[in-house]
């Protein structure tokens, strides 16, 4: 991850003076370049929560227990953070920090204004974190987060559930969301390149 966080300026800088588990400060240290670390076959990784475009794997009707897919839709309430404000070390003042995050329009924060309301704010405290742009940064992905994932899916699966890992990209069919088309290649004829399904599809 070290191409990454260099290419957007993510630091951690710190001083651990205290006692503190190792798992703890490792996942301090983390979480600092929205990372977390995670065993895999006794072999500790770091994953970072960052967009992907290929899916290593890919779960359809064919292979997703029957009766186990589900999805939960989180419905925004009254307790819900319109804004982050984050709270860091500065490295130019050296003192304590804060700065606020939001993805409000103008238009919106105009009409909460007019409307004789504040946003809610919800706090987080970044170890580690000494610059305000990366705080800034971070402080939009929390409220991005808080915005947007929203959807919950859940299903089982047999021995394909082996090949993702923790972070990994996923491909999901289904056809109770009506999420994309499934089925199976029958045949394949190399010299027309025609292919045979097991079920219509609409291209």
């Amino acid at each position: 991850l070290e191409a990454i966080t260099t290419g957007r300026s993510d630091y951690f800088d710190g001083r651990f003076d205290n006692f503190l588990g190792y798992w703890e400060a490792l996942s301090k240290i983390a979480g600092s370049v929205r990372a977390k670390p995670f065993m895999q076959g006794g072999v500790m990784r770091i994953v970072r929560d960052q967009a992907l475009s290929i899916p290593v794997a890919m779960f359809s009707v064919r292979n997703i227990v029957k009766g186990s897919f589900g999805v939960t839709y989180l419905m925004p309430t009254a307790e819900t953070a319109d804004v982050v404000d984050v709270k860091y070390f500065d490295s130019t003042s050296w003192s304590q920090a804060s700065v606020r995050a939001d993805l409000l329009t103008p238009a919106a924060r105009a009409a909460l204004i007019l409307a004789g309301t504040s946003p809610k704010p919800a706090k987080i405290d970044l170890f580690g974190v000494t610059s305000r742009a990366q705080a800034y940064r971070e402080g939009l992905y929390q409220a991005a987060s808080n915005r947007y994932r929203r959807k919950i899916i859940k299903f089982k699966t047999e021995m394909e559930g082996f090949i993702p890992s923790l972070g990994d990209l996923i491909a999901i069919q289904h056809d109770m969301p009506a999420w994309g088309q499934g089925g199976e290649v029958t045949n394949w004829v190399l010299g027309t390149l025609r292919a045979t399904l097991s079920e219509p599809v609409t291209w």
